[in-house]
């Protein structure tokens, strides 16, 4: 079996750890501070990486990743993570429920629907990072035959969060955050305040600009300190 991510998963090139990467971890660490035996799903998982790297040195419990392109599966079970291709093999709750890199994929009815579903595995924490589309990543990083729809806005990630809150938890979010910010400048000595100036100067300008949202269910768990 392949799926349409089957190629893209086969390329070595796509399978590489950067600089990017802990600096969008630690920036979601801080954002959510993590704690011990905290559950995590990761949807989306491709690599399972992040995951993996969240459970070695944030202290939460050992993650589910979940994806069902059979190439990424193997990937991560080699990886010794808990691969997961089937929505029936998922537990029926977690602590967070998070991806990086998926929601964007999807167009339609997809588009509310992938976001929903988030919430409705989540009994506290969802978090959404959504790489954006600029004309640099399109220049040198291609990444052809990877769909990647319309571009999402800041005000659209929140309704769809909110939308999602209120259909799978029944209120809406006792929490809810959507910023973005270009990793390149998320950096410690940068005051959080800076990035929405970072962002409307340099984030399209520069490759790996994110849109990131995170909700918390009103009630949720106490974070660990």
């Amino acid at each position: 079996m392949s799926t349409e991510w089957s190629s893209f998963w086969l390329d070595v090139r796509n399978l590489h750890w950067g600089a990017v990467d802990e600096v969008i971890l630690e920036r979601l660490a801080n954002a959510l501070g993590w704690g011990p035996e905290r559950s995590l799903l990761e949807f989306g998982a491709g690599r399972g990486l992040h995951s993996k790297r969240l459970y070695e040195t944030m202290r939460c419990a050992e993650p589910d990743v979940h994806d069902p392109c059979p190439e990424s599966f193997e990937f991560m079970r080699r990886a010794g993570l808990n691969a997961i291709m089937e929505d029936a093999g998922l537990a029926a709750e977690y602590d967070i429920v998070w991806s990086n890199g998926l929601v964007e994929h999807f167009e339609g009815e997809e588009r509310q629907a992938i976001v929903t579903k988030h919430f409705r595995f989540s009994r506290d924490w969802v978090l959404l990072i959504i790489p954006r589309k600029n004309w640099q990543r399109r220049l040198f990083r291609p990444r052809k035959g990877v769909p990647h729809q319309t571009e999402y806005t800041n005000g659209e990630l929140e309704e769809r969060m909110q939308n999602a809150a209120v259909e799978a938890w029944g209120q809406p979010p006792a929490t809810l955050v959507v910023n973005s910010f270009c990793p390149f400048f998320a950096v410690r000595h940068i005051p959080d305040a800076w990035y929405p100036v970072m962002d409307k100067l340099l984030g399209w300008a520069l490759p790996d600009g994110l849109l990131i949202g995170w909700a918390r269910k009103a009630g949720g768990a106490a974070p660990t300190p």
